[in-house]
């Protein structure tokens, strides 16, 4: 008889350690915390087509729109539908295609050093960085574009660094920190992000590849940050030159590639693949952090150290 308790007893304990693995196991997933953010939209309405796609995927994700652009009022509509998706600004002083391009919202006469001749923006970072921008101009456009989304009624959480200009050096960064602060906005990359994939830069083909080699890489103790630039491919993609990069073009024929680029990463985003990899895991957002973790933000991910060193490293190239 005590023998038979014995086992019984010994029988519950392993049924009860089954029920708690599963228990065990998500909580261990749970432990990661991953990111998805997408950039330029607003840009071209098949960048904004993508958006939809990616909305109507019910993945929560962060969004940057470029207030810039010309269909972003476009963008701006999508996301009003979109509770799941946390909005920021991709704050913007390039214009990097020939075929399309933009300017200052403020209007060219209110920020002179930040346009060229024709009133667009400089084509590249380089260009930028060694021109003579007035960092009180700089401030005046970067509200603008702040001040365009609150018009258009978008519930903006952070804000964004379009080619990484707005983080190029801490001058420029402390004007962007003092708008968030004004704003109550919190800042892409202040957060000690762990940037796990940013596949802008990957050959077609190994775009998935790359993003699921990395859930195997993720940071237990950071945010874990993935990036997508993701649009379909159409003829409007297929006439835009990427001018600082030949990365966009096709190697043999010279012509534009980026709507591949784009499309195949919208693929990576919406596939089963990556639903799959994100199970289990913590997915959050910058309106998360902004609500419950603001207080960790901190300067973060600068390219340079000063103006001065910027220029320094741009000349002769």
């Amino acid at each position: 008889m005590i023998q038979y308790v014995s086992i019984m007893k010994n029988h519950k304990f392993l049924l009860l350690l089954l029920l708690l693995v599963p228990f065990f196991q998500t909580e261990a997933q749970e432990d990661y915390r991953v990111m998805l953010r997408a950039d330029d939209f607003g840009m071209s309405h098949s960048v904004n087509m993508a958006l939809k796609d990616m909305v109507s995927s019910g993945i929560p994700f962060n969004a940057s729109v470029m207030m810039v652009t010309p269909w972003v009022q476009e963008a701006a509509e999508i996301l009003k539908d979109a509770p799941q998706v946390s909005v920021g600004l991709h704050l913007t002083l390039t214009s990097e295609f020939e075929q399309l391009k933009w300017g200052p919202v403020s209007g060219k006469s209110a920020v002179p050093s930040l346009v060229d001749e024709r009133g667009y923006f400089r084509t590249s970072v380089r260009d930028f960085l060694l021109s003579d921008y007035d960092l009180k101009e700089v401030e005046t456009e970067l509200r603008a574009q702040i001040e365009r989304a609150m018009a258009m009624g978008m519930k903006v959480d952070y804000l964004d660094h379009h080619m990484g200009i707005a983080r190029s050096t801490p001058e420029i960064a402390a004007v962007v920190e003092n708008l968030a602060s004004e704003y109550d906005l919190v800042i892409c990359r202040y957060f000690d992000e762990n940037m796990a994939a940013d596949i802008w830069g990957q050959p077609v083909e190994n775009k998935k590849t790359a993003v699921l080699n990395a859930f195997g890489k993720l940071d237990k103790e950071k945010y874990n940050l993935f990036v997508f630039h993701t649009a379909h491919d159409n003829d409007e993609l297929a006439q835009l030159d990427d001018l600082n990069t030949d990365l966009m073009s096709d190697p043999q024929t010279g012509k534009s590639i980026l709507g591949k680029h784009r499309q195949a990463e919208l693929k990576v985003f919406l596939s089963d693949d990556l639903k799959s990899a994100l199970k289990g895991k913590k997915i959050m957002t910058y309106g998360d952090l902004k609500a419950n973790h603001a207080d960790q933000m901190k300067r973060g991910g600068i390219i340079h150290a000063s103006m001065e060193e910027a220029r320094a490293a741009y000349q002769g190239r």
